[in-house]
């Protein structure tokens, strides 16, 4: 065998494969097409002569080489980071700490928080990513819903939270919600892709109707509570996040009905280096003031 290291792009594109188990998501984090990373991993497969994930009906999965060569990997990963941003010239030597989220929860969460944190690490430089528009291999921390992969390769629960009808004080104006049962003759805005949020909401609101379909689907959360503010429907939303909105009358709760919406969302810490567990350590800190504890 030719001693010789693979090749580095198709180390990339395993690295975020493995990670979130999709090539259209992959592929949107490392600005290249789909097939672009297909092939990538193809050859590295070829290089390497094992099969790193088996593709199946329901999706991808790494196979027992695929999560071996992933655990030996990250290190390596890790280190090659710290030698390219050391031998960058840079106007000051604070370390970059990458924190990858949902746009709604840095929004309305994380940049509430944060200057607790940057007080107490001033040579500390915070760079927030959104989920998905970054390459895995740059990420230290990860907060993302959980799933049954996230927790086997090491996420832990981070909070959960309730959700509510709300919407803006001109379309209760407009629109009688006193009850439940008033919300299926009413617009509603939803989120494409999003766990089901409002079946699960109905359900447990006791509603015997089918649950109409959305008046605005978008496609994040932060233009779903645009979109909420804005008079054009009822989004659910958790009181807790929305708090600022509510207390500035931006928004309103019509109905006392607050559910309990999955999944939880969950914490995945990159490297054990001493700024990004305590970041970690900080964040389940303040997850817990703010939402409460979350059952594991």
């Amino acid at each position: 065998m030719v001693d010789r290291l693979p090749s580095l792009r198709g180390i990339e594109a395993f690295a975020c494969v493995s990670e979130v188990l999709n090539l259209r998501v992959a592929s949107e984090r490392l600005n290249i097409t789909v097939s672009a990373v297909s092939h990538r991993i193809q050859g590295l497969e070829a290089e390497l002569g094992v099969k790193l994930f088996d593709r199946g009906s329901t999706g991808l999965t790494l196979t027992r080489e695929g999560r071996s060569f992933r655990l030996r990997l990250l290190p390596g990963l890790q280190a090659l980071q710290e030698a390219t941003r050391s031998a960058q010239p840079t106007a000051s030597q604070k370390r970059v700490l990458r924190i990858s989220a949902p746009p709604i929860l840095h929004d309305l969460w994380l940049l509430p928080h944060l200057s607790r944190f940057t007080s107490a690490w001033p040579d500390t430089r915070i760079e927030l990513l959104t989920t998905g528009r970054k390459r895995a291999a740059g990420t230290d921390i990860v907060i993302a819903p959980l799933s049954q992969t996230s927790i086997r390769d090491g996420a832990v629960p981070l909070f959960s939270f309730t959700a509510t009808p709300m919407c803006s004080p001109e379309f209760a104006a407009r629109h009688r919600v006193a009850e439940p049962a008033d919300l299926t003759g009413l617009p509603l805005i939803d989120v494409s892709h999003s766990p089901p949020g409002w079946s699960v909401w109905f359900a447990a609101a006791g509603i015997d109707a089918e649950v109409p379909p959305p008046s605005i689907l978008v496609d994040n959360q932060t233009l779903l509570y645009r979109a909420m503010i804005n008079g054009l429907g009822l989004a659910l939303g958790s009181r807790v996040l929305f708090a600022a909105m509510l207390e500035q009358g931006q928004a309103i709760c019509p109905l006392e009905c607050d559910v309990p919406i999955p999944p939880a969302v969950g914490l995945a810490v990159r490297n054990e280096e001493r700024v990004t567990r305590a970041f970690a350590d900080w964040l389940l800190a303040e997850a817990a003031e703010t939402f409460g504890e979350v059952a594991s």
